[in-house]
């Protein structure tokens, strides 16, 4: 099944905030405690446009810490013989990637995973209430988007 990954993080470059899932079996959106976010050194514009925004109407995250959001993914995606997930962001792919790692050398044990970096935009949506910048918001729109693009209404 095809699932839309879309990941909020700490300016380009910067540490997960929140990771989101959004496909035909369901929704994933995870989101690290206030603790571990009040550890970062937060970019002015994430604390603004991101933080302000991880928990809004019909969006309320599972809150986990950063080392559980492998486990939390895993259990999601493990009745999917073959899950696809799809980006249109490189580094939503790559903190994707970081989360399925437990320690060197090892990961998470999930089914055969493909992956796609599509270029479409997600933005503006017609989804009603969307709220951009909000990471099962946007995963919501990129799948919408996504259709949109190959003609399925």
């Amino acid at each position: 099944m095809l699932y839309c990954l879309d990941c909020e993080f700490n300016g380009f470059g910067g540490e997960l905030i929140s990771l989101a899932l959004s496909g035909e079996a369901g929704e994933l959106y995870l989101c690290r405690p206030h603790a571990e976010l009040d550890g970062l050194d937060l970019h002015p514009w994430v604390e603004e446009h991101v933080l302000a925004i991880l928990e809004v109407k019909e969006a309320r995250p599972v809150v986990v810490a950063l080392e559980d959001f492998g486990r939390a993914i895993q259990a999601f995606l493990a009745n999917d013989p073959e899950p696809c997930v799809i980006a249109d962001w490189p580094e939503d792919l790559m903190h994707l990637m970081q989360c399925l790692i437990i320690s060197p050398g090892q990961m998470l044990r999930i089914p055969d995973l493909s992956l796609k970096l599509i270029q479409v935009s997600a933005w503006p949506t017609d989804i009603q209430g969307a709220v951009q910048h909000n990471a099962l918001w946007d995963a919501r729109a990129l799948s919408r988007a996504l259709t949109l693009s190959r003609g399925e209404l």
